[in-house]
């Protein structure tokens, strides 16, 4: 009875996190260049089960030496594996803001921040007062020379990420990173990921769509659908571990009569 509970509890404890999820990818479907997020669940380990009630069989199977015969396995519900983000692009809708940028590819866009490098697809960008390209968390975008250096927001960029001025300067080049497994960034906070492995250099391979910004990759309408479903599954698992309760304690009950 009490092997019940522990697989109710974890269940329940599951589709809470997995609602949390949910819950946040619908939050974000306006975001800029927002990744949707989904859980993956593992059973805990198997623990195998043995007749050893079984006298007569048990009985011969010591004589010679051999182990109880085996029933099957028996597992104590999920618990939550690892998170995962979908990293396919969101559509690119046309603003016509020269400091708005999108990344066409699988390349991120490199940031300086206060904690290091980090990277993003929202590229909408501003020009801070010192006239230098920023994003709105007032990080320094970074070209591949560093901080690339505007003066104002008469400035164009080319599908190869290279800057120009009004004036026909060429103020730099923007830095795309790209990774070979994308799984090995974290998410910061801030539209940010945090690489756990150096990036490659995405140059060639994705290119710049300026005065555009990629949408989300969250489709609403199958995150609502998921998240009834999550719900339904929660409510399954908290209706079974209240009959679990009550089970065990009319057990109790009459464990206390005898």
């Amino acid at each position: 009875m009490t092997r019940g509970v522990y697989i109710s509890g974890a269940g329940m404890l599951l589709q809470r996190r997995a609602m949390e999820v949910v819950t946040n990818n619908i939050t974000n479907a306006d975001t800029t260049g927002y990744k949707k997020e989904y859980l993956t669940a593992h059973t805990f380990d198997a623990e195998l089960l043995r007749r050893v009630n079984d006298n007569a069989e048990t009985e011969s199977v010591a004589r010679s030496g051999g182990m109880p015969p085996r029933v099957g396995d028996l597992n104590f519900g999920s618990q939550i594996d690892r998170l995962y983000y979908d990293f396919a692009s969101g559509g690119f809708e046309e603003t016509g803001r020269g400091t708005d940028l999108a990344v066409q590819g699988e390349g991120f866009f490199v940031l300086d921040t206060p904690a290091g490098e980090r990277y993003t697809r929202s590229g909408a960008f501003l020009v801070d007062r010192d006239g230098y390209l920023i994003d709105a968390g007032g990080s320094y975008v970074l070209g591949r020379d560093g901080r690339i250096y505007t003066g104002g927001n008469e400035f164009s960029v080319g599908q190869d990420g290279t800057v120009t001025l009004a004036n026909g300067a060429v103020a730099g080049t923007l830095r795309l990173a790209e990774f070979a497994d994308r799984q090995t960034l974290r998410k910061q906070g801030g539209n940010l990921f945090e690489a756990l492995a150096p990036p490659d250099d995405g140059a060639g391979r994705s290119v710049i769509r300026a005065g555009y910004l990629e949408n989300s990759n969250v489709d609403i309408s199958r995150e609502m659908a998921e998240l009834i479903t999550v719900y339904r599954v929660y409510e399954t698992n908290q209706k079974m571990l209240t009959m679990n309760d009550e089970i065990n304690g009319k057990a109790a009950s009459l464990g206390a009569l005898r």
